[in-house]
């Protein structure tokens, strides 16, 4: 499938935007583009190592204690801890925490977006030609620095966005490939990147989406002959199924059960999104303001409205382009409807979108690299900002005052969804639900929760980070706060929040050295704390 973009540029050698282009021409340029891309890539990296060691975000620090201790014969769907994620996200952590958890994780999320910027340089150059490359590189690799998209923390999207961009340059190779045999292997490799893909992330079935439009607008446009289609979907299917059934065996040699698996990534998702549904959404329609913010900030919307421009004045077409435009439009479809809006989600977006940013100067669209250099610029700006900032979070530092005071034999609890805490603690929490969600959606009426602080594996420590009657629990909060005035007491209290320790267990007070943290006053009411 040599596109009509890579054919025009294979006219010129000369960028548009050098004008006789005397060193910049037919091996130089090709020099240039050789060089340039692994010098993005390069500088895409360097700019993520000051942030190696900073703090876990709270999804980094659960994802590790759930892949530190996934093992089998566990009370819980991955070992004694329970998360809607698939099971290649919870060994891609699992083999970071062995490394040494933070810094190893940070070293993976480097790796895979030089994956990211490499890949998407690749498959812009293969659909737009050589000119294409060097844009795509430098906005993928925007993206995925920028603080503005969560880019300093490595998660399910940046995980997942290698597999993702491997999946769509070998989906374009098999519809361009002269020879039957390989375009058929490159199929299958498509269908294993797709299936990937959703392992590491549920809702990332961008290969999936860019292969199905891209072969119906081949075949349609008589790229792609009926046989070769069918072969095509075959191969995929087949590449799709081995790496489900691999990741399957790996995930039961765990002691976790597929079935469980599924439910966790599907059905369980879908009965969420009624509980979020259903529960107060101030705080979730702030972060989609923010979200919105960020994506106009960092130059997505605009380069969006550059490639519709180009679709109406046809100066981009063909079947990989009509692919990406599906991808990118079932990516913000996936965004909004995952319900809470994390920054990080918009990360899905980067592998279309900067692929058709590429694009947008192939086809020679006035002001496109005007646009590009703003988006670099607006993510310069954004890491400069936030490197100036502290790279140690409150959540981190209670954790490791109460690690300090604390037995080797102990364990903790947080309410709600602050597992950083307990990674800092280097203490285990025996309830198994270390985010909100799942705790709102799976103990609604906090009975798990209730039953194991009146029972003898009560948590040592039990930390109330937000008010134990929020999130919906239909009532069951009010009994947790009277079990908590019943068995613990304030040890500390700083910024609104109470660290409790179990009635009975004598341990030091936490130091916290921040401002607003005292001690908590014994004869304070520990009925009205917890609550």
């Amino acid at each position: 499938m040599t596109t009509t973009l890579a054919r025009e540029e294979a006219k010129s050698t000369a960028p548009p935007w050098v004008p006789a282009a005397r060193w910049l021409s037919g091996q130089a340029e090709h020099r240039f583009t050789r060089y340039v891309v692994p010098a993005i890539a390069l500088v895409a990296v360097m700019v993520r190592l000051p942030f190696l060691a900073a703090d876990p975000s709270r999804d980094e620090a659960g994802f590790l204690l759930v892949g530190q201790q996934w093992h089998s014969g566990g009370s819980s769907l991955y070992g004694d801890y329970w998360v809607d994620r698939p099971p290649l996200l919870i060994t891609l952590f699992r083999a970071a925490a062995q490394l040494g958890g933070v810094v190893p994780l940070r070293l993976i999320g480097c790796v895979a977006t030089v994956l990211v910027v490499c890949g998407t340089a690749y498959v812009a150059r293969r659909i737009g030609g050589r000119t294409a490359a060097p844009w795509a590189a430098l906005v993928a690799a925007a993206w995925c620095v920028t603080p503005l998209l969560g880019g300093q923390a490595v998660n399910g999207e940046l995980l997942s966005a290698p597999f993702v961009v491997a999946g769509i340059a070998a989906a374009v190779a098999a519809i361009d490939h002269a020879n039957e045999r390989r375009g058929a292997l490159a199929a299958g490799l498509a269908g294993a990147a797709t299936a990937a893909a959703l392992l590491v992330k549920q809702n990332m079935a961008d290969v999936a989406v860019f292969a199905a439009v891209a072969l119906l607008v081949a075949w349609r446009g008589g790229e792609l002959t009926t046989p070769r289609l069918v072969r095509s979907i075959v191969a995929a299917a087949a590449g799709a199924g081995l790496c489900t059934v691999v990741v399957a065996l790996w995930t039961m040699a765990h002691g976790t059960s597929v079935a469980g698996v599924f439910d966790a990534m599907y059905p369980f998702r879908v009965e969420a999104g009624r509980v979020m549904a259903a529960s107060d959404r101030t705080t979730a329609n702030a972060r989609l303001w923010d979200l919105l913010v960020s994506w106009v900030v960092c130059g997505g919307v605009v380069i969006m409205a550059l490639v519709a421009w180009a679709l109406l004045s046809s100066r981009l077409r063909g079947a990989a382009v009509w692919g990406l435009v599906a991808t990118a439009t079932f990516d913000v479809a996936s965004i909004v409807l995952g319900g809470s809006y994390w920054n990080h989600y918009l990360i899905q977006l980067v592998v279309p979108v900067a692929v058709l940013a590429g694009l947008l100067i192939s086809c020679r669209l006035p002001g496109a690299r005007t646009v590009l250099t703003a988006v670099a610029l607006s993510a310069a700006v954004a890491l400069g900002l936030s490197v100036t900032g502290s790279q140690t979070t409150l959540g981190t530092s209670v954790g490791r005052a109460i690690g300090r005071a604390s037995s080797p034999q102990d364990t903790i609890v947080t309410t709600w969804g602050h597992a950083d805490i307990t990674l800092a603690s280097g203490l285990s929490c025996p309830y198994p639900y270390l985010w909100s969600l799942p705790a709102r959606t799976l103990d609604p009426r906090l009975a798990d929760l209730n039953a194991l602080l009146s029972g003898p594996r009560a948590p040592t420590w039990f930390v109330t980070w937000t008010s134990v009657n929020t999130w919906g629990n239909h009532g069951g909060g009010a009994v947790t706060a009277r079990l908590v005035a019943q068995h613990y007491r304030p040890v500390l209290r700083f910024f609104g929040h109470t660290v409790y320790l179990h009635q009975g267990v004598d341990r030091p007070v936490p130091a916290l050295p921040a401002a607003g943290a005292r001690p908590a006053a014994s004869s304070a009411s520990l009925a009205t704390a917890a609550r």
